[in-house]
C-alpha cells in the first residue's frame, strides 16, 4: 500500500510539472495584424470644438479612417505576461471640410500622412479561458481547446514612430504673391519643410522633427482555432508628445516671412497656400496673422485597431528541455 501511495505521489508531482510547463512549449508567436487607423489633432472632427485625448474621444471622426498593417513577435515570460515586438504602419488624415464647427471649417485646412512605427509592449492576460495542459482534440468538426478558447489582454508599452504631412496643392485656388505661371504643380507637398507657422524663423518656435515618442495603451481579446493559431481583436491608443502630426499648433503667421525665407517662388507659393486656405465663410479677420490657427494644450493622438493573427512557432524537445530551467 506504501509503494502504490508513493507511486501515486510521484505520478502526481510528474504530470504538474508537466502540465505546469506546457505553456514553455507555446510560449513563441508570429503576429499579423490587418486593420484600421484613426487620427484625433486639430483638424476636422465633430461639429463641436473638442480636444485631442483621450477625453475627446467623442470628437474622432470615421471619415477620416485608413488603412493599417502590422508585423510582430509575441513571447510568453510566463502564463499571464507576455512581451512583444510591432512593427506597423498606418495612413492617417484629417480635413476641416468634414466638419460643421464653423471655426474649423473655415479655416480648411487638410493634411495626409503615413505613420511608420516600431514598439515593445508587455501583456497581461487577465482573463486566460486557455490555460496550460487542457485537452485538445476535435469536437463537432471543430478543432478548439475543450471548453477554453478565449483570452484577454491589456497591453502598454514604448516606442517611436515616423510621420511626413503632406497637403494638397491646386494652383486654381491659390490667392498669394506669386504670379500664376511660377506656381507649382497640382500635387501633394510636405509640410514640414515649408515652415507653415514660421518654424525656424521665430526664436520661439522651432522646426519639430518627424520621428517621436509614443506610449501604445490598449486592449485585446483571442480565440484559439487551433493549438498553433488564434485570431483576435486589438485597439491601442497612442499617446505622442507632439502637436505637429497634423502640421497646426498655434497661430497664423503673416505670408509675407517666406519671402525673406526663400527665393525660391514655388517654395513661397505652397508656403502661402498652406499656411491660410481658409475659404473665408466667417471673414477675413478670424485667420488673420496671430489669430489662432490650431490648440496647442493638447498633443495629437492616433490609434490602430487590428484584427490579429497568431501563429506559434514550433519549438524542438531539446528547445523546450533547455527552457524548463
Amino acid at each position: 500500500m506504501k509503494i502504490v501511495l508513493i507511486f501515486l505521489t510521484l505520478l502526481f508531482f510528474f504530470l504538474s510539472d508537466n502540465f505546469g510547463q506546457q505553456w514553455k512549449r507555446d510560449r513563441h508567436h508570429f503576429v499579423m495584424g490587418l486593420g484600421a487607423s484613426g487620427f484625433m489633432g486639430d483638424l476636422g472632427g465633430a461639429d463641436d470644438i473638442g480636444s485631442q485625448g483621450i477625453q475627446g474621444i467623442r470628437d474622432f471622426d470615421f471619415r477620416s479612417v485608413r488603412p493599417s498593417v502590422m508585423l510582430g513577435y509575441r513571447y510568453f515570460l510566463d502564463e499571464d505576461f507576455a512581451a512583444r515586438t510591432n512593427l506597423a504602419y498606418g495612413r492617417i488624415y484629417g480635413n476641416d471640410e468634414f466638419t460643421d464647427e464653423q471655426y474649423r471649417n473655415n479655416r480648411n485646412i487638410h493634411f495626409r500622412s503615413s505613420v511608420f512605427e516600431l514598439s515593445v509592449q508587455g501583456e497581461y492576460y487577465f482573463w486566460r479561458a486557455v490555460r496550460a495542459g487542457a485537452r485538445y482534440r476535435r469536437v463537432t468538426r471543430t478543432l478548439g481547446w475543450v471548453g477554453y478558447n478565449t483570452s484577454a489582454y491589456i497591453f502598454a508599452g514604448i516606442g517611436g514612430f515616423y510621420f511626413n504631412s503632406k497637403a494638397k496643392f491646386e494652383r486654381d485656388k491659390y490667392e498669394g504673391s506669386i504670379p500664376y505661371d511660377q506656381l507649382p504643380e497640382d500635387g501633394w507637398y510636405d509640410l514640414r519643410q515649408l515652415r507653415t507657422e514660421g518654424q525656424g524663423y521665430f526664436p520661439t518656435r522651432d522646426k519639430y522633427s518627424p520621428i517621436q515618442v509614443t506610449v501604445p495603451l490598449g486592449v485585446g481579446i483571442l480565440f484559439q482555432v487551433s493549438r498553433d493559431l488564434a485570431i483576435g481583436i486589438e485597439y491601442g491608443y497612442r499617446k505622442t508628445w507632439t502637436d505637429y502630426i497634423d502640421d497646426v499648433s498655434l497661430t497664423y503667421v503673416d505670408p509675407a516671412i517666406y519671402n525673406e525665407i526663400w527665393n525660391d517662388p514655388q517654395k513661397i507659393a505652397l508656403a502661402e497656400y498652406f499656411t491660410n486656405p481658409t475659404n473665408n465663410s466667417l471673414g477675413e479677420n478670424v485667420t488673420a496673422p496671430g489669430q489662432q490657427r490650431g490648440g496647442p494644450t493638447d498633443n495629437d493622438v492616433y490609434m490602430f485597431t487590428f484584427i490579429t493573427f497568431y501563429y506559434k512557432f514550433p519549438e524542438t524537445r531539446a528547445a523546450y528541455r533547455m527552457s524548463r530551467f
